[in-house]
C-alpha cells in the first residue's frame, strides 16, 4: 500500500513526509541499531554468567514492563482519533497495532509473553523475583521503561505511534539475533523444541508480522493526518535515543 512518506533525516522540517521505512532507517542514523549490533556481537561471543543473565533479563523486564498494556491503549487511542474522520473504517487503523497486543497477551498461544519470559528465565536459573527487581536492571532500562508508560498513554497519538514504530523496528532485530544466540551455547541447554524456549521462538515467528502491520498502520494513519508526521518522527527519535543508551550501558556493564 502506498502512503504518505515522512522523512526522518536529521533536521527534517515539520512539513516533511514519512513512512515506516524511514523509521527503520532512523534506527541506524541515530546509532540505536549500532549499539544493539555491538551488544549482540558480544552476546554471541560467549555464554553469560548467572549474574550477567540476571542483569540482562531484569533490564529487559524493566524496559518492557509497561509496553504490553501501552500497545493495547495506543490501539484504542488511534481509533478514537481516526473514527471522527473515517467513521466506517477508523477501527481498521487501530487494529494493526492491536494485532501486536494480541500476541503479547498470549491470545494466539496459551500464555502471555510475560509468562513465557519468566519461564525462559527460570530455565536459565533466574527466578521471577530476580527478574522483576528493578534494582537488578541497568539504570537506562528502568528510565526507558518509565518513559514508555507515559509515551503510550499520555503523549499525543502520533508521538506514541512513532514510539511504537521504532520499538517494532528494533524488536525484530533483537529477537532474530537472540533466538540464535541462546541456541548456540550448550551452557544454556536450549533446543528449538525446549518448552521454555517458546519465549524466543514466539517472537522469532511473530515479530516480522508486527513490522508489516506497523508499516501499514503508519502509512494509513498519515494518509488521514499527514500533518502529524513531525510528532511521529519525534516519538521515534526520543525512543531511539534512550534505547541506544540502554544497550550501550548493558554492553559496558557486561562486556567491558
Amino acid at each position: 500500500m502506498e502512503g504518505t512518506v515522512v522523512n526522518l533525516e536529521e533536521g527534517a522540517g515539520p512539513g516533511a513526509s514519512l513512512d515506516f521505512n524511514d523509521v527503520d532507517g532512523s534506527c541506524d542514523r541515530r546509532g540505536a541499531m549500532a549499539a544493539l549490533d555491538v551488544f549482540n556481537a558480544h552476546l554471541a561471543s560467549r555464554p553469560l554468567t548467572a549474574a550477567e543473565l540476571t542483569l540482562f533479563l531484569a533490564s529487559m523486564a524493566s524496559f518492557n514492563r509497561h509496553t504490553i498494556g501501552g500497545i493495547a491503549i495506543l490501539a484504542g487511542r488511534l481509533s478514537d482519533e481516526i473514527l471522527p474522520l473515517l467513521p466506517t473504517k477508523g477501527h481498521e487503523i487501530g487494529a494493526y497495532v492491536l494485532d501486536a497486543a494480541i500476541d503479547e497477551y498470549g491470545l494466539r498461544e496459551s500464555v502471555t509473553h510475560v509468562e513465557l519470559a519468566r519461564s525462559f528465565a527460570a530455565y536459565l536459573g533466574i527466578s521471577a523475583p530476580e527478574v522483576e527487581a528493578r534494582s537488578n536492571a541497568c539504570a537506562s532500562a528502568v528510565a526507558l521503561g518509565d518513559a514508555l508508560h507515559t509515551w503510550y498513554r499520555q503523549e499525543p497519538v502520533a508521538f506514541a505511534l512513532g514510539v511504537h514504530a521504532a520499538s517494532e523496528a528494533t524488536s525484530v532485530k533483537e529477537f532474530m539475533a537472540w533466538h540464535d544466540v541462546f541456541l548456540k551455547f550448550p551452557q544454556y541447554r536450549f533446543s528449538r523444541d525446549t518448552p521454555q524456549f517458546e519465549y524466543l521462538r514466539a517472537h522469532f515467528v511473530h515479530e516480522p508480522d508486527h513490522i508489516h502491520h506497523t508499516k501499514t498502520c503508519v502509512s494509513r494513519y498519515l494518509d488521514v493526518l499527514p500533518g502529524h508526521g513531525a510528532l511521529l518522527r519525534e516519538g521515534a527519535e526520543r525512543y531511539l535515543d534512550l534505547y541506544q543508551e540502554m544497550f550501550y550501558e548493558l554492553d559496558t556493564l557486561i562486556f567491558k
